[in-house]
């Protein structure tokens, strides 16, 4: 009841958003599941395409719709497949963005990989340490 509460108070744009997030992060990693990754990038739009945007606002509101569905995921997803599913919902309206994967040794054994997503100067999912 206290999350349902909770979804009633947002505004309508931001409870349609939710709804998108939940659905892109379930095709997000389903597609990053089924598929190598080779072919799930060719879901994505070349950076070039896409217009910018000077609206941060608009940017934050893609950003907490896509940690809100995240919390409500009951699957874990991994910072690639939050990144794709923000990648894929500012696609739909010409947003330009850029994505980042980022490889690094720990202890010179473990390969820990990380990916973010940024647009013009706002971080839409967090890039870490």
């Amino acid at each position: 009841m206290k999350y349902l509460y909770k979804f009633l108070q947002i505004p309508k744009d931001e409870k349609i958003l939710f709804i998108e997030a939940v659905f892109f992060l379930f095709l997000s990693k389903g597609v990053l599941m089924l598929f190598p990754f080779r072919y799930c990038i060719k879901f994505l739009k070349p950076a070039e395409k896409m217009t910018s945007i000077s609206n941060t606002d608009f940017l934050i509101k893609i950003r907490q719709a896509v940690s809100r569905a995240n919390k409500f995921a009951y699957w874990k997803n991994i910072c690639l497949v939050k990144s794709f599913t923000a990648r894929l919902m500012l696609q739909r309206r010409n947003i330009g963005s850029v994505m980042y994967l980022g490889l690094q040794f720990k202890n010179g054994r473990e390969l820990i990989a990380h990916a973010w997503l940024i647009s013009g100067e706002c971080y839409i999912t967090p890039k870490g340490r």
